[in-house]
């Protein structure tokens, strides 16, 4: 059971190369803006969404999350032959792209766009992981894809649970505290798991199928 479709060694190569650079850009441009903000975001406690409000290079944020997209959409386009996976990963980078297009606000009741932009991301970190469990059950066991996509969803679900939970005043205050490194945590194991999906469709992996058991021929 091949991932990739028939004959799809071109689209493959374009999509690997979507993928990966969207992948780093992303990390390079996330980094970047948190060491340019480091004076006036706290990266504890405040979310990733509070980076469009650092002086002068808030805009780092949203390209950070457009080239997320970039990368998510490299990945459905070098899994060709699956389309749940394509599906799931299109949703992910509509997401992204609503997340940079609509910011958050800085204070204050919700505004629609910030509405748009919290579902955006909830929905997107949600089906990163899903995503990596489409490609995961295709792959041989035992396989070292496999189970690295594995983890790296395990680890993403557990974080982002930690995440939604501190939201809530019933965790106890020294974790709501911490949403900041929750988030920043998932946005790391997601680029992640990403560049893991790259790395399982890069080349062709079939899922072993016995034999056919062979006839025994009987002499007369």
């Amino acid at each position: 059971m091949d991932i990739h479709g028939e004959n799809g060694a071109p689209t493959r190569s374009r999509g690997l190369a979507l993928g990966y650079t969207g992948l780093v850009l992303s990390a390079v441009l996330m980094l970047g803006v948190h060491i340019v903000g480091s004076g006036q975001i706290d990266a504890v406690g405040s979310t990733l969404s509070a980076l469009v409000f650092v002086d002068g290079y808030g805009w780092m944020f949203g390209a950070s999350v457009l080239c997320m997209a970039a990368g998510a959409a490299g990945v459905g386009v070098a899994a060709r032959g699956h389309r749940p996976l394509r599906w799931t990963l299109g949703v992910v980078a509509v997401c992204c792209v609503l997340v940079a297009v609509f910011p958050t606000n800085e204070s204050g009741p919700l505004t629609a766009s910030a509405e748009i932009h919290r579902y955006a991301a909830g929905v997107a970190f949600f089906l990163v992981p899903v995503a990596a469990l489409l490609v995961a059950v295709r792959l041989p066991h035992g396989d070292a894809a496999r189970r690295g996509l594995l983890r790296g969803t395990l680890g993403a679900g557990v974080i982002l649970l930690l995440f939604l939970t501190s939201h809530f005043g019933v965790m106890p205050e020294a974790v709501q505290d911490l949403r900041g490194v929750f988030q920043r945590s998932m946005f790391v194991l997601q680029l992640g798991v990403l560049a893991r999906m790259l790395r399982a469709t890069a080349r062709p992996v079939t899922v072993a199928v016995p034999a056919a058991r062979r006839p025994v021929l009987v002499a007369a």
